[in-house]
């Protein structure tokens, strides 16, 4: 899973323009592209900090700083980012979403013995001179006891997920050869074992295990000196860079690049500032607003990749928690219907983004084409909260019912101006409806804290949360974010689910999760999308593919929507 939170810089004086401008048709969207087939493959505001003298480097900007390198604590996309460079498991999906294989010797299939008859057994061969960067040989114990730590209770990790619920052992048949036995068939495993998730080295975190009884303290969480990627992390300086430097201990040889130099910038000006002025090579997380300015720039281009990620709503379901308005669907349709989100998408994003149609967009064969968004009607929504008993009693112009007004708390992440600016978009188009919205917004390094840490989102703290989020194994389309197991609780505060328990749901998420049929399998994400609009339980706001600035002087460099940084071995500069 990756929570992701961007910034992007809008003018909130042009608000008032906004919401005075008519819309105006988008332009027809271009048809996505084909799906790729998983199959294997084998792929050989003080001045900035400057990027230290090497024979070659590439600089990278991050707005926001990583809060962990371990995988498992982290829920953060820039995180997930520079482990990628330094830790890798047993394969990473390339820039066609195919299998590229790292510590694994072969994919496994039913062909070559590696996947059983009965979809329970995976026997993994692996690579027998993969080592970690101080030359100690990666073996299967390293996944064994990567599965151990997951699974002990001692550790503060993000989820448990998938490990928990499908796994039933892992074992080290010997030095290379991994077997995982599932308690039963579960067809997301390509991305959901050891593979978005890398392994742990067991050497050096196993001492620490024991002599403490958790890895929470290890300073290899955020010192992460050893690994088994193509970088290693040589220094990380807080709110000024990380530096990675090549592991000449690779499997695949050392890398092309002598280092990696990723400046920490405050904000996403910051960020464009050094693209034109060529003070770094990749621009991150930029939107269609960016465009014009990217496409004037002689030295940059702009590389747009389908990741399975959209900007949404989630409404929060608990009642324990939530406006009690919330638990009534026809209220949470009256909502959606009174946003304009084409005139948001037009007049923010010059029209280059679509409504998406379900949460698969990027998954073209299980996103349903049948199902058509929400439309914008106001008249209609206000008609709904009627229905629902939610009346302006006291003439003040929000609605109310049995003494509670219809008064939400929209939360976002502070400091992102555009998200910022929609929001106030958003609060005037409801009180035309008559639903009072109050902005609540929290910084990046607390609004993904666990429920354990009382994390504002994971506890409650809110109504409507907007953010950019996809399935979590994507590519494959499964998710837990709507399993009622994974409602974080007192009794059990690890789990993915911040929004509510949804019983029909939970049913056909668990059900598609061990359908090895892929048509059948097929058809129930089609009644699971129907189920989300039917009830209601997100709204898509946008679509949402990377954007990415590359420098032309860059070479070999092909972007993953699944691993960004899938080939990052390969990257070269010009001279």
């Amino acid at each position: 899973m990756k929570r992701f939170w961007l910034h992007v810089v809008f003018p909130v004086a042009l608000i008032a323009t906004f919401l005075l401008t008519a819309c105006v048709p988008a332009p027809t969207p271009a048809a996505p592209p084909p799906e790729a087939t998983p199959v294997p493959v084998e792929s050989p505001t003080a001045a900035p900090t400057a990027a230290p003298a090497a024979a070659k480097t590439v600089t990278i900007t991050f707005f926001e700083e990583p809060d962990s390198l371990n995988p498992y604590n982290t829920d953060m996309w820039f995180a997930a980012n520079v482990i990628d460079l330094f830790l890798v498991g047993l394969w990473r999906f390339d820039d066609q979403v195919r299998p590229s294989l790292e510590m694994a010797a072969e994919f496994p299939t039913v062909e070559n013995g590696g996947l059983s008859e009965d979809s329970l057994t995976l026997t993994i061969k692996l690579r027998p001179e993969a080592l970690w960067s101080d030359g100690v040989p990666v073996t299967a114990d390293d996944f064994v006891f990567t599965y151990n730590m997951v699974m002990d209770e001692a550790n503060t990790f993000i989820t448990r997920y998938p490990y928990d619920t499908y796994i039933e052992s892992v074992t080290a048949l010997d030095d290379h050869t991994l077997q995982i036995v599932m308690s039963e068939p579960f067809v997301a495993w390509a991305s959901g074992f050891f593979s978005l998730l890398p392994i742990l080295p067991k050497h050096i975190l196993e001492p620490i295990y024991e002599a403490e009884g958790t890895l929470d303290n290890a300073e290899w969480n955020r010192n992460p000196t050893v690994g088994n990627g193509p970088f290693i992390l040589k220094e990380w300086k807080a709110a000024s860079h990380l530096i990675l430097e090549a592991n000449p201990n690779y499997w695949r040889g050392r890398p092309r690049l002598d280092q990696i130099f990723i400046r920490i910038v405050p904000d996403t000006e910051a960020q464009m500032a050094a693209i034109k002025a060529g003070d770094t090579d990749i621009g991150v997380f930029l939107s269609a607003a960016d465009k014009p300015t990217i496409d004037a720039l002689d030295n940059v281009r702009m590389v747009s990749v389908p990741s399975g990620y959209m900007e949404v709503w989630f409404f929060n379901l608990n009642p324990n928690t939530s406006h009690p308005a919330l638990q009534d669907v026809r209220v949470r349709k009256a909502i959606v219907m009174a946003v304009d989100r084409q005139q948001i998408i037009d007049q923010l994003f010059y029209g280059l983004y679509e409504i998406p149609r379900t949460y698969w967009y990027d998954n073209a064969k299980y996103n349903d084409p049948t199902l058509e968004p929400i439309p914008y009607d106001p008249q209609q929504a206000k008609a709904l909260l009627d229905e629902a008993g939610w009346v302006d009693s006291n003439g003040d112009g929000v609605r109310d019912k049995d003494g509670v007004e219809l008064v939400l708390r929209y939360s976002t992440t502070a400091g992102n101006e555009l998200r910022e600016t929609t929001q106030v978009v958003v609060q005037q188009m409801l009180a035309e409806v008559g639903v009072k919205v109050e902005i609540v917004n929290y910084s990046y390094d607390t609004i993904w804290n666990s429920y354990g840490d009382d994390g504002p989102i994971a506890t409650g703290q809110y109504d409507i949360a907007e953010w950019s989020d996809g399935a979590y194994d994507y590519p494959d389309p499964n998710t837990p974010y709507f399993l009622c197991d994974q409602v974080p609780t007192d009794e059990n505060p690890d789990g993915l689910n911040w929004y509510g328990c949804v019983p029909e749901l939970d049913e056909l998420f668990r059900k598609q999760a061990t359908t090895a049929d892929e048509n059948e399998r097929i058809r129930i994400f089609h009644r699971i999308a129907r189920i989300m609009q039917d009830q209601v339980i997100w709204m898509g706001l946008r679509t949402d593919p990377d954007l990415w600035s590359l420098s032309t002087r860059l070479q070999n460099v092909r972007l993953s929507g699944a691993d960004p940084f899938w080939n990052a071995y390969e990257w070269d500069v010009s001279p």
